[in-house]
């Protein structure tokens, strides 16, 4: 069944478009990561589908009905806001609990959803603590179970990991897809960060300029990102610029690559580090600087007007000659983005 069902919607804001999503879907039970830098749409769009924004134009269908004539409350979807939205007056245990009475009228019935809620993200020794005094990994986990304890179909959540450390978002990231799969619900999640993506999603919809340039599986896009933005967003790749041959070639500066369709006069296609070898091939280059960074060194090497990366097993130095070989597998010419 399709859960979530976007057609044609638009937003503008002082005649200033800022989400044109012509289609978009989203399966039942399944993960759906949007990434894309700020301002690209990704939030004006959760707030549409939470009924906290209504679209200019459009149709928006959550679980077969219409939604946009539904208040937000009888949507059957739990949000968690960016900036978290926990009230400071309130304990943990009043803020789970917080609107949770249209949904269940019985208070014993409540103080157990809340008491199980919190018990399932570990924060049940904190039920009469106010938010102030929680870290911020706690904190973060309170809004979850604000929002889980609606026991949604579809739940939201808005850059939930951006105020938190490295090791507490992979926790946090991978406690996530843990109630995902748990609770059988369907998510939209949004991020500017593409580990957060490449960590969670069954699908990533990369957003620029409002709209949605690339979509697909994880290691879909990390093979073939579609478009120029996404390829730079989601990957280290460099963009490399050929003429296009007849015989389903390009000429670039890592030398002549295989195109899997044809195409004609210029195009641009990208060239992961891992696809690049150090010390075989005939191309020239000169390494402008070598990183490291818990793995293989990662270099920037000059060739010809271009920049690429390639990994190597040692440093080396700025400067240094080295020859490269290119990748040997097909590239897709990408698309560019308006």
């Amino acid at each position: 069944m399709t859960a979530v069902e976007v057609a044609g919607v638009r937003k503008s804001y002082g005649g200033r478009p800022v989400l044109e999503v012509g289609e978009l879907s989203l399966g039942e039970r399944e993960l759906l990561v949007l990434v894309g830098p700020s301002g690209s749409g990704k939030t004006t769009l959760l707030r549409i589908l939470a009924g906290l924004v209504r679209p200019d134009t459009g149709r928006v269908t959550l679980f077969g009905r219409d939604a946009l004539p539904l208040p937000p409350h009888l949507r059957d979807v739990g949000v968690v806001f960016q900036g978290l939205a926990l009230w400071p007056h309130l304990t943990v245990r009043g803020n789970i609990a917080l609107g949770l009475d249209r949904l269940v009228p019985e208070a014993g019935d409540r103080r157990a959803r809340v008491e199980q809620v919190a018990k399932e993200l570990g924060i049940d020794r904190f039920l009469d603590t106010k938010p102030s005094l929680l870290s911020g990994g706690e904190r973060q986990r309170v809004a979850l179970a604000r929002a889980l304890a609606r026991r949604p179909r579809l739940l939201l959540l808005d850059e939930p990991f951006s105020d938190l450390d490295a090791r507490l978002r992979r926790e946090t990231a991978r406690l996530v897809r843990r109630l995902h799969d748990g609770h059988g619900m369907t998510t939209l999640l949004i991020t500017h960060d593409r580990t957060d993506a490449h960590l969670l999603a069954d699908r990533i919809g990369v957003m620029r300029g409002g709209r949605i340039v690339a979509l697909g599986a994880p290691d879909r896009l990390h093979l073939d990102p579609q478009s120029v933005f996404a390829a730079e967003f989601l990957t280290d790749a460099a963009i490399l610029s050929g003429e296009a041959r007849g015989d389903g070639t390009v000429e670039t500066a890592l030398g002549v690559l295989r195109l899997r369709e044809p195409a004609r006069g210029r195009v641009r296609v990208s060239v992961r580090p891992d696809e690049v070898r150090i010390g075989a091939g005939p191309v020239r280059g000169t390494v402008v600087a070598c990183e490291f960074a818990g793995g293989p060194w990662r270099c920037r090497v000059r060739v010809g007007d271009e920049e690429v990366a390639a990994l190597s097993d040692a440093p080396l130095r700025a400067g240094d000659a080295v020859s490269l070989a290119g990748p040997e597998t097909p590239r897709s010419a990408l698309r560019e983005d308006a």
